[in-house]
């Protein structure tokens, strides 16, 4: 899905500087929370009533993907557009021959818009539960919004470093903070709304792993029901492979003899899950380390898949037999391309993360005398 906000735009500075500091506190309140209880999905209609609206001018409403979901032709400045949606979503309202559009948040409700074809981002809307709580959010973030801008562009003027650009990116930081603390107070108070993902989808850049995954699950069941809920389902679940606590993701690979080996065929043992290569020094020097390990630990339900990010397979089967490595090993032989090392982030090698019969990361880069004294608490 794209990543995208028809009115809101959150400016970047392009500089090396990062622009990321501790939240501060902001004195905006959103309204107090109202419990919605979602209209049934009997479809929905926007009715129009704009001046200098010519007849004939056709008028649509389209998703984020672009495509039209409803149309209409004006008839005496006005237009009744008609459809059925899912789930509360973000549309576009436009007229053919206008390039201003103007957003809606619309559910299975009625909506009734307002307003002049020469400023239609400056329509009333009147109607729509969804819409007046998306309005209030754009209302409190677009004065935060245009400082940021103007400040983006103050600091880019600014070639050199000095005392004046640093003090602009401190404003900067400043109201980045107002604009995150805002948005928090927003998703507190709308908890129950569909805007309240889509906002924080949207904004997903200010907040860490952990903050976003925090502030998505606080927000209530109906609050999910939209599909902007899924991409953030998706890219948490992508931040979580590999955290130690979470359940390691599968994935399969084909071992020395062309055969496929999945992770997940270790469930019910521990093992220890060993990112090397033939190539890579520090993980030969680690090898005998490992396998001491493994022969202290393979009869008490331990083992080790070995995951190598070479390239070359002879190089890859001269080293598991020089080493004298016993356990199973898996590539893909694509170096640093490969899938699984992909997909749990691994930067450096030696790697490693320990997982329990449950498929449960609970430990990650034991190395030596550590990797031994974990298996030792682990295993009894």
């Amino acid at each position: 899905m794209k990543k995208l906000l028809f009115a809101l735009l959150l400016p970047v500075i392009s500089m090396a500087q990062t622009t990321q500091t501790a939240q501060k506190g902001d004195s905006t309140k959103a309204s107090k929370p109202v419990i919605v209880t979602p209209p049934a999905p009997k479809g929905f209609t926007v009715k129009g009533n704009l001046k200098g609206l010519k007849d004939s001018t056709l008028v649509f409403l389209q998703n984020v993907e672009g495509n039209m979901i409803a149309q209409d032709y004006a008839r005496n400045g006005k237009f009744s557009l008609a459809g059925k949606s899912d789930d509360a979503n973000f549309f576009q309202l436009g007229l053919i021959g206008t390039q201003e559009t103007t957003e809606i948040f619309l559910a299975n409700e009625n909506l009734v818009v307002t307003g002049d074809v020469k400023n239609l981002k400056g329509a009333t809307f009147s109607g729509g539960v969804y819409q007046a709580d998306y309005k209030s959010y754009v209302r409190g973030f677009l004065p935060i919004n245009d400082k940021l801008g103007m400040l983006v562009a103050q600091i880019n003027a600014e070639k050199q470093a000095s005392k004046k650009k640093d003090s602009l990116i401190a404003i900067f930081n400043d109201n980045r903070n107002k604009l995150k603390s805002f948005t928090d107070n927003f998703l507190r108070e709308k908890a129950t709304s569909p805007v309240s993902a889509f906002i924080l989808y949207q904004f997903a850049k200010l907040y860490d792993e952990s903050a976003l995954e925090g502030k998505y699950n606080s927000l209530k069941p109906s609050a999910k029901k939209i599909v902007f809920a899924k991409e953030l389902e998706r890219m948490i679940a992508a931040a979580n492979v590999g955290k130690v606590g979470s359940v390691a993701t599968d994935f399969s690979q084909n071992d020395t003899s062309g055969k496929s080996v999945s992770l997940n065929s270790f469930r019910g043992k521990y093992v220890l899950v060993d990112f090397w290569a033939s190539w890579c020094r520090p993980c030969r020097m680690e090898n005998p380390n490992v396998l001491a390990a493994y022969n202290r630990f393979k009869d008490k339900n331990f083992t080790v898949l070995g995951v190598s990010l070479d390239k070359d397979k002879a190089s890859w089967v001269k080293a598991i037999n020089d080493d004298k490595l016993p356990w199973t090993q898996i590539s893909d032989l694509q170096q640093w391309g490969n899938a699984a090392a992909k997909m749990y982030k691994i930067e450096s090698i030696p790697s490693n993360m320990l997982l329990d019969p449950s498929g449960k990361i609970v430990g990650k880069n034991l190395r030596g005398e550590e990797l031994e004294a974990k298996l030792k608490e682990l295993i009894k």
